[in-house]
């Protein structure tokens, strides 16, 4: 081997032929494994670089793979087939697109992308968007896509007039997607899946070429990925899996724990190997994580080890509020950096966005330089999407929803009323195509026809560059011609910014088209549709400030973890469900594992939640760790662990709430209709209980009954 590896590892290498399932740890070397066994299989097995498949799970990871195997083999930019399912689905559908109705230039619409074409659909549909929200219908619609639910059986299994409507927009949404020649994000493996159905010759040509199927991140898996390995694996039957189910945290998004713990159940004469060796982190921070993740009852069963000495203890805070929690975060990095730590070594975790205020306030006052990963990306700010909207209105004229967005920016006098008379004048016509035919203007006034046909013009010359032109050069001309840089100069409070953002969007064109093998319009814009939130993180002397979900696959020397109160960690949405539970104590054991020398965790008294101050137990999670493990700071050094341990288990009493808060339970009554940030409308079928013990079930149109704590549930109520 051209690198050291350890007995299991080495097993894992060299497994080449058959169903394989790999349990890795956290630290345990998997992405030496796998891109080590891709190697071997090209260097030992003499295996062509394109019959091997990797999938991974987000496009840095897919890089990395790809650099560590080109050094082991000894070339920069070894050829097979890596990267992530969206990416792999993506390359699929370039090739194959025509065999389903589109063409092979089709545009990939993100996630606003997809919203505003909803929207637009809802306003036609002569609906207010208050009334029937958009991401909840976009969510509707991503359910049942990953579901292989077309739109015909969801109006056919359709409960009521509410579901009907969304099953109607899923259908005209459909059929808006194949109008402008689009995918969505989810089309990405969902086409794929339907593609290999409809087509058995195709699915049988590439089940054919890929003798070796690989998969990092297993258990992060959903139905639909797990639909799309099993064709792509169906030929030859080598199938390598790698995962950890302790590492188990998107159940919420769909990942499916199922197909990583029934695997061997799936494929007869199934080999596991366990990698329980960790490479990472000290014997404290392992044997807590030990202690807690072992009362999970989903799990496969391993223990890591560690050949490292204990370390320095957890470190436990007890805070008054969130405003003392974040101070201590703060303090405590600042005697980091003062002991020889980089910023961009250390890591502060929360479970929510909404937490990161108070955090980057300290920061700030600190004088810390911070990065927040997955909060506001570049590429959905404002002055981005605009200039986005051009490159991909020239890349595929037949984008009806980038040409709403760009025809009046900057402001070309084009009005709505204009704009609605030009769609109702289109009909089943693309807009830029309609409005290229011959007498379709004259019935426009001479002012809109000018403008509107001006606008035409715009983009057929900017469709000849980018047919000739680096990426780089397009979106120069694009700047140029449209005089940008001018539009935002009209408003001198965000002029700054914005241009600052505009000129990193040109020097990241630039770098791909000095370093890209394509450095055209197309390429660029299909390799940032692919851009995730851990992409983003940059190896700057900044401290990383990201939820515990994006933390995963990352290590830090030093993780600070806030915010372990009942109700934020495990979130409040979880108590009732044992499942959901797990996940959450998962989350936290992620998030523990990041650190390799020092682990922080904290929690505060009271804070600042949906408008109000509540009072916090801390959470139950901090009772599974062991007292040898920690140093305790704070109040609780003087509260006795077994009484602190009887509170963490008394799941009927999540919070400390004031009178106040306790009158508030009454607005909690059956038939009273709520409005809640993820499942929409939705109407109280029953309470339980009083006060902090009140449990409220609510039925959710499309969604089901869910079941809250009162004191914790984020409902508007109608």
């Amino acid at each position: 081997m051209s690198i050291e590896l350890n007995p299991q590892q080495s097993e894992a290498v060299r497994a080449t032929e058959g169903r394989y399932l790999v349990l890795a740890g956290a630290g345990s070397g998997k992405t030496r494994v796998l891109t080590e066994r891709i190697a071997f299989l090209i260097r030992e097995k003499k295996i062509s670089t394109e019959r091997i498949l990797a999938f991974t799970f987000t496009n840095k990871a897919a890089a990395e793979m790809r650099a560590r195997v080109g050094k082991s083999i000894g070339t920069q930019s070894p050829p097979f087939w890596v990267g992530t399912f969206h990416s792999t689905g993506l390359k699929i559908l370039r090739r194959e697109a025509k065999s389903i109705g589109f063409n092979n230039n089709f545009a990939i619409y993100d996630e606003d992308d997809s919203l505003n074409l909803i929207k637009d659909i809802v306003k036609k549909k002569g609906w207010k968007l208050d009334e029937y929200p958009p991401s909840i219908l976009r969510n509707r619609i991503s359910r049942w896509k990953n579901a292989l639910v077309t739109p015909e059986e969801a109006l056919e299994k359709a409960m009521d007039a509410v579901e009907e409507l969304q099953a109607d927009v899923y259908g005209r949404y459909c059929r808006e997607l194949k109008k402008c020649n689009a995918f969505d994000f989810d089309d990405l493996i969902t086409r794929v899946v339907e593609l290999f159905t409809v087509n058995h010759r195709i699915k049988e040509r590439y089940a054919r070429q890929f003798k070796y199927v690989l998969v990092d991140e297993f258990q992060d898996t959903n139905t639909i990925q797990m639909v799309m390995i099993d064709m792509l694996a169906s030929m030859h039957g080598n199938l390598f899996v790698v995962g950890d189910e302790d590492q188990a945290i998107y159940g919420w998004r769909g990942a499916a724990i199922e197909n990583i713990l029934h695997f061997d159940r799936l494929y007869e004469n199934t080999v596991i190997i366990r990698l329980e060796e960790n490479y990472r982190s000290t014997g404290n921070i392992l044997e807590a994580s030990n202690a807690l993740i072992v009362n999970n009852i989903g799990r496969k069963g391993k223990r890591l080890w560690t050949r490292k000495e204990a370390g320095d203890p957890i470190r436990l805070y007890y805070c008054e509020d969130d405003g003392g929690e974040a101070s201590s975060v703060r303090d405590a990095i600042m005697s980091l950096l003062r002991g020889g730590y980089g910023r961009n070594e250390i890591a502060v975790l929360y479970r929510t966005h909404a937490q990161s205020r108070a955090l980057e306030t300290a920061m700030m006052r600190g004088g810390l330089p911070y990065q927040i990963i997955g909060g506001v990306r570049f590429y959905e700010r404002k002055e981005i999407k605009d200039l986005l909207g051009y490159l991909k209105l020239v890349n595929n004229p037949d984008d009806d929803v980038n040409f709403r967005r760009v025809i009046n920016v900057p402001r070309r006098g084009i009005g709505k009323m204009t704009l609605e008379k030009l769609e109702s004048t289109a009909g089943e016509k693309n807009l830029l195509s309609a409005v290229r035919q011959p007498g379709f203007m004259d019935e426009f006034t001479p002012s809109n026809r000018e403008r509107i046909e001006s606008f035409s013009k715009l983009i057929a010359a900017l469709q000849l560059k980018a047919m000739k032109e680096t990426a780089y050069e397009v979106l120069s001309s694009v700047i140029d011609m449209i005089s940008y840089r001018n539009y935002l100069a009209e408003d001198p409070a965000t002029e700054q910014v914005r241009s600052e953002n505009v000129e990193e969007l040109l020097n990241e064109t630039k770098r791909f088209s000095a370093y890209s093998e394509d450095p055209s319009l197309a390429a660029f814009l299909e390799e940032i549709s692919l851009i995730s939130d851990v992409d983003s993180l940059k190896g700057e002397e900044k401290v990383a400030l990201m939820t515990l979900h994006n933390s995963k696959g990352l290590e830090f020397r030093a993780i600070f973890i806030t915010g372990l109160e009942e109700g934020i960690l495990p979130h409040y949405s979880s108590f009732d469900s044992d499942q959901e539970m797990e996940e959450e104590r998962r989350l936290f054991y992620v998030g523990m594992t990041r650190a390799k020398e020092k682990l922080f965790l904290l929690c505060a008294s009271s804070r600042m939640q949906f408008g109000n101050w509540t009072g916090n137990h801390p959470s139950r999670f901090l009772g599974e760790i062991p007292d040898r493990c920690c140093l305790v700071s704070g109040r609780s050094q003087t509260v006795d662990k077994k009484e602190m341990d009887r509170i963490m288990d008394d799941a009927d009493c999540p919070a400390d709430h004031d009178e106040t808060a306790a009158r508030r339970d009454s607005r909690f009554r059956v038939g009273a209709a709520v409005f809640h940030p993820s499942y929409g409308e939705g109407t109280i079928k029953a309470v339980e209980g009083t006060g902090t013990a009140m449990k409220v079930s609510v039925n959710f149109t499309g969604y089901g009954t869910k079941k809250f704590l009162a004191s914790y549930a984020p409902f508007t109520f109608r």
